[in-house]
């Protein structure tokens, strides 16, 4: 694909700074194919080395950059005719470089068995137990095992095995409020009633943190082996009219 960088002429007369009569040439020459893909690059300068002749592909690689290898094929691609090339494609079909899992067949079952002690199949058949390494973790295992490979790469065989980022999310009905919980406040409002009738202090106490112990959402996300989330409770004391609402401060 085209370039936005222009390639610096390294012919040994601009390389040196000194006033020649084709420095202008080869800035244009430079700033032509940075607008050209990879395919037109070559059969540009291809061309060039055959109009200049004997040393020609020595220059053309100096002030392009191009390989002599890069400038040959150009040349034999050219004489083969470009007719019947096609218009779609720059690239022949399977050139790029290969996924990584394609490099190294053992990287997946690799991954795998990093996988497999943190990884169990839910007994009531609803969902699998989501990971817990990230993976950044993931990626490190894999590279102390001989098998490198970044995150975005782990991130993609995470995909191909099943996994997805997923939150947690809270149940579609809340746990009805606990009888237990009026008591409590009624008990508190007797408290505070005698207390005041004697006289006494009475002293209130906002809390503005609490941390919740069970089975509540938290915040981020972790792969799982499943389109469902994790569901999580509703707070303690929400019942299913309430559950909408936001909680006092």
């Amino acid at each position: 694909m085209p370039s936005s960088i222009v390639h610096p002429c390294g012919c040994p007369r601009c390389r040196a700074d000194e006033p020649h009569a084709d420095r202008a040439l080869h800035q244009h020459i430079n700033l032509l194919i940075s607008r050209l893909n990879e395919q037109q690059r070559r059969w540009f300068v291809a061309l060039e080395a055959e109009r200049l002749g004997r040393g020609g592909e020595t220059l053309l690689s100096q002030i392009t950059g191009l390989n002599r290898r890069t400038i040959r094929r150009g040349r034999r691609e050219l004489a083969a005719g470009l007719a019947e090339r096609s218009t779609e494609r720059v690239r022949a079909p399977g050139g790029g470089r290969p996924a990584r899992d394609v490099q190294d067949p053992e990287l997946l079952p690799a991954l795998e068995t990093l996988l497999a002690p943190e990884t169990a199949d839910d007994p009531m058949g609803r969902r699998a137990k989501g990971k817990r390494s990230s993976l950044r973790q993931l990626s490190a295992a894999l590279a102390a095992a001989g098998h490198p490979a970044s995150r975005p790469t782990v991130a993609r065989l995470l995909r191909q095995l099943g996994y997805s980022p997923k939150v947690n999310a809270r149940r579609t009905e809340a746990h009805s409020s606990p009888p237990e919980r009026d008591a409590q406040f009624r008990h508190i409002a007797e408290q505070r009633a005698q207390f005041q009738a004697a006289g006494e202090p009475i002293i209130s106490v906002d809390t503005k943190k609490k941390e919740l112990v069970g089975n509540y959402k938290n915040a981020g996300r972790r792969w799982c082996r499943t389109a469902e989330a994790v569901l999580v409770s509703v707070p303690a004391g929400y019942s299913s009219e309430r559950a909408a609402e936001n909680s006092p401060g």
